[in-house]
């Protein structure tokens, strides 16, 4: 019965106004029209709402409605317009109140359907996307709306057990950038909405995590956003880009601050150049305190490369490419996987993200671990066991170790990766050995796809104070022994032989774990004769030291034995 009631004297209330603004018809006739259409709006939506329809049917429907209405609403006259309007003084105060009546049962229809959901906190994502389509809107009303609303969900938030408000990540994006606007009023509706928004998603953090909701004596919750700052005040996000980027990783979960990263990067491509250094300078913010927790790091690089590949004079390219270096610091397996998924030979783009996944020193080793992993597998195969699982790259079959070889030129002569290069020196000529005998067994070097590997193989000894090494090959024209099938076990003798002949410093880490790989077995019988063909020459090198007669050495020789697989013809004619 009170709802009821309620309900006629909401309609009575709404029939007296109309009677009451009638009159002004002719002095305003935008504003009894945007009156007129926002009351019959909110009646629509609020009939779905109470509906038994399709949640996902039923929001959609309501947005349309929401988005005319918005159109409307925010396209009439300013304020103070609207008071020249008026003849007189009751005129200006009935067009007035006429005027914050239009606004108010917009905002009343939104506060309605939040209450009901926060999923519909959708709205005000979409609210925020419409005024960047068209800044002729009342921007500054807009997000006092939108800031209001952001405080009531917030507060209803505390009394719920869980909610889902999957826009979060997005919004906050949008308002992020409006903390900076060059209108100030703007701009502290915004940082107070970043701070409800917050103060949602920290309670959203806690609901997840089982934490117990804090309380204070009187029985009513306590909530703080961040604990580890009880001082902090929508005001301190104002042009604070810096404590934005810091707050909103420390409290978005994973999935919205990916949302997050996600839609700052869409906006690098923005025509708004302004806009454009904002969202780059957040981006590089948040991604220097908090790209470990950012996921579909694959989805960004691939994303970066298409914008750049598609504009190569992209006026936010280093901004793009810094964010390959910060992705690359926390999520290094990721970001390297993803760019050896490309065609070979890779283009100017994808080596310019090479360069900057280079660039970060402290993961050095960790890209080259995953290098050394892709190098495992065979060019050509069509089904990749390195990943486990079937995969058809853009070649339709596996190209990745070849793109890898490419991406090791680019790589190993960067000054941050030679403390690396010498650490897994062995790994990667023997990896590069066996992908030259892969390469050769494929016939992959023709005109438009060089052996990369034999590139990589002469940019490593370079790297690697072996000069002169590979110097001598060259003028052995080793590489036209990889280049034919027939000849490449040759080839991979001439190598060995070179490095002991010059008796390289890399001996005893090479020689530990040539040993290795010939216990812990090859996968191939193949990749058994390059091993021991490889094996079988080095260790000459240590039957001229002094202390070569000392037992573990002796013990250590004992178990060189040629392959099985090897015939032991063919082996004596390699080693002849």
């Amino acid at each position: 019965m009170k709802s009821r009631s309620h309900k006629r004297s909401s309609s009575l209330q709404i029939l007296q106004s109309s009677v009451k603004w009638h009159h002004m018809e002719h002095m305003a006739t935008s504003l009894c029209d945007a009156y007129s259409n926002v009351v019959t709006d909110q009646a629509m939506i609020l009939a779905m709402n109470s509906s038994f329809v399709d949640p996902l049917l039923q929001f959609e429907s309501q947005l349309k409605i929401i988005e005319s209405s918005f159109k409307r609403v925010f396209a009439i006259p300013s304020l103070e317009e609207v008071k020249e309007m008026g003849d007189c003084e009751d005129d200006k105060e009935d067009l007035e109140n006429l005027y914050r009546n239009i606004l108010n049962i917009f905002e009343d229809t939104l506060l309605i359907l939040v209450s009901k959901d926060l999923y519909k906190l959708q709205v005000l994502k979409e609210m925020v996307m419409w005024m960047n389509e068209d800044r002729s809107y009342l921007q500054e009303r807009a997000m006092v709306i939108i800031s209001r609303v952001l405080s009531f969900a917030s507060r209803k938030a505390r009394g719920y057990a869980s909610f889902d408000a999957p826009c979060l990540g997005v919004l906050a994006a949008e308002l992020s950038l409006l903390c900076s606007h060059a209108d100030s009023s703007i701009t502290q509706q915004a940082s107070v909405g970043m701070y409800h928004l917050l103060c949602i998603a920290k309670h959203q953090n806690d609901i997840l995590k089982n934490k117990s909701a804090k309380y204070d004596k009187s029985g009513s919750q306590h909530f703080l956003p961040f604990a580890s700052d009880a001082e902090f005040l929508p005001k301190a996000l104002q042009r604070e880009k810096t404590k934005i980027a810091q707050n909103v990783g420390e409290t978005l979960m994973p999935s919205l601050l990916t949302d997050f990263v996600w839609s700052l990067l869409v906006r690098l491509s923005a025509s708004d150049y302004t806009t454009a250094l904002e969202a780059s300078t957040i981006l590089k913010l948040t991604l220097e305190y908090h790209a470990h927790k950012v996921t579909m790091v694959s989805k960004i690089v691939d994303f970066i490369y298409k914008q750049l590949r598609g504009n190569s004079s992209h006026i936010m390219k280093q901004a793009m490419l810094q964010v390959i270096t910060l992705l690359t610091r926390m999520s290094p397996k990721k970001v390297i996987f993803q760019m050896m998924d490309y065609p070979v030979p890779a283009d100017n783009t994808l080596i310019m993200m090479w360069h900057a996944a280079g660039s970060e020193s402290s993961v050095a080793p960790h890209v080259l671990k995953t290098i050394l992993l892709i190098l495992k597998g065979k060019p050509g195969e069509m089904h990749d066991k390195i990943m486990d699982r079937r995969r058809f790259s853009l070649d339709a079959t596996n190209m990745m170790p070849v793109a890898a070889s490419q991406a090791l030129c680019t790589l190993l002569p960067v000054c941050p990766y030679k403390k690396a290069v010498a650490q897994f020196f062995p790994q990667l000529l023997m990896a590069l050995m066996l992908q030259l005998s892969y390469s050769s067994n494929l016939k992959l070097m023709t005109e438009d796809r060089p052996l990369y590997a034999w590139d990589a193989l002469s940019v490593l000894l370079n790297c690697s104070g072996l000069q002169h090494v590979d110097t001598a090959l060259k003028k052995k024209n080793c590489r036209n022994q990889f280049s034919q099938e027939l000849f490449h076990h040759h080839g991979v003798h001439l190598v060995a032989k070179t490095l002991s002949d010059y008796k390289f410093p890399q001996f005893p880490e090479t020689l530990h774990y040539l040993y290795k790989l010939s216990v812990e077995g090859p996968r191939g019988s193949e990749d058994s004769v390059i091993t021991v063909i490889f094996l079988t020459e080095v260790s000459f090198i240590d039957c001229e030291q002094p202390d070569s007669h000392s037992p573990s050495l002796y013990k250590f020789k004992s178990t060189l034995q040629p392959s099985p697989s090897l015939n032991a013809d063919s082996y004596q004619e390699l080693r002849q």
